[in-house]
């Protein structure tokens, strides 16, 4: 009988296909539990290398963040899944990296993790590579920690996102808009969201100086914190009208700084401060009402505004202005978190 090549080799792969199944049907279940079966313990230490899921070793730490933010130092915490009864040395360095400028240690690159303790604390340093507050994509490096006594060793990949801190100005508004320090934040948030700005619009603030029983009482001028409405280390960016961003200050340890700004909060003009030059909340000039700053448009009643200046104190105070004026001015916009 004549056979025709081409049929042949067509039908090899539906008879192995059909053995594949037969063999398949006659396999007992492979246990996935290591600890007890072979199979086990090649799944679990070599799956997850086949499909890209990296283990790290034991005695290597977990991160408490992978992001990390440039324009200043970022800490994270090592959280070390067993403690060890002796000091342990370890060493680190940067593997590689995408952003403008490289990333550093701050301080040394290498650390001892104290016998019988599971977290270290680690800084990165990484300066601005622009003066605007928007997250460069892509940006990101990579840095290896090593266990001195076992030589274990691992990569980790971690995110890089702008750390400056956006101001803008609000739209503007008459005294007898604003209603109060509760409805000012508020439109900084919805301003942040519209304008596409990163991190939490909520965290969007007015810079003003305001009393208020029902919303907590506000003075930017107070000495910086962990909770301060400015923040020390950090640089402060916006974009002008014409679309380029720019530098308005950066805080070093001290607050309000002696020396002028960079650029003014705005282009031009004036904007309700509530402050006097030193920065200070003016209570008597934050359009008052009982205990409710920015809700009084009454002729009785005055508010502090500052201008379009990098002298620092003409910034916050550069005169008063009656509640009760038609002039529409803005306010000024600040991310400060909580």
């Amino acid at each position: 009988m004549n056979s025709n090549p081409k049929i042949l080799f067509r039908l090899i792969p539906i008879v192995s296909l059909f053995s594949l199944f037969s063999f398949c049907n006659q396999a007992n279940p492979i246990n996935l539990d290591g600890s007890s079966s072979a199979a086990g313990v090649l799944l679990n230490v070599v799956l997850p290398n086949i499909i890209g899921a990296e283990v790290i070793p034991e005695g290597l730490p977990q991160l408490s963040s992978n992001t990390m933010y440039d324009a200043g130092n970022t800490y994270i915490d090592l959280t070390f899944s067993e403690q060890n009864p002796v000091d342990e040395n370890f060493t680190m360095q940067i593997e590689s990296y995408t952003t403008v400028s490289s990333p550093s240690f701050v301080g040394y690159n290498t650390f001892t993790l104290t016998a019988n303790t599971g977290t270290h604390s680690i800084g990165f340093a990484l300066n601005a590579d622009d003066d605007n507050c928007l997250d460069r994509a892509g940006d990101k490096f990579s840095f290896r920690i090593t266990k001195d006594s076992t030589g274990d060793t691992f990569v980790y990949d971690v995110t890089v996102k702008d750390g400056d801190y956006c101001i803008f100005e609000s739209s503007a508004k008459t005294l007898a808009q604003l209603g109060g320090l509760s409805a000012m934040d508020n439109h900084c948030k919805n301003l942040a969201g519209v304008k596409g700005l990163p991190r939490n619009a909520a965290h969007y603030k007015a810079m003003v100086g305001a009393l208020s029983t029902a919303y907590g009482d506000r003075d930017p001028g107070g000495s910086l914190s962990s909770t301060s409405f400015f923040r020390a280390n950090k640089r402060y960016v916006r974009k002008q009208g014409n679309g380029t961003w720019v530098k308005v200050f950066s805080i070093g340890g001290i607050w309000p700084p002696s020396s002028d700004f960079d650029n003014p909060l705005i282009d031009s003009g004036q904007y309700w401060t509530g402050m006097h030059s030193g920065w200070g909340r003016f209570d008597s000039n934050t359009c008052l009402n009982g205990s409710e700053s920015w809700t009084n448009s009454s002729s009785s009643a005055s508010g502090t505004l500052g201008t379009s200046s990098v002298v620092t104190g003409d910034a916050a105070y550069m005169t008063v202005s009656s509640c009760d004026s038609s002039q529409a001015l803005p306010f000024i916009c600040v991310y400060s978190p909580n």
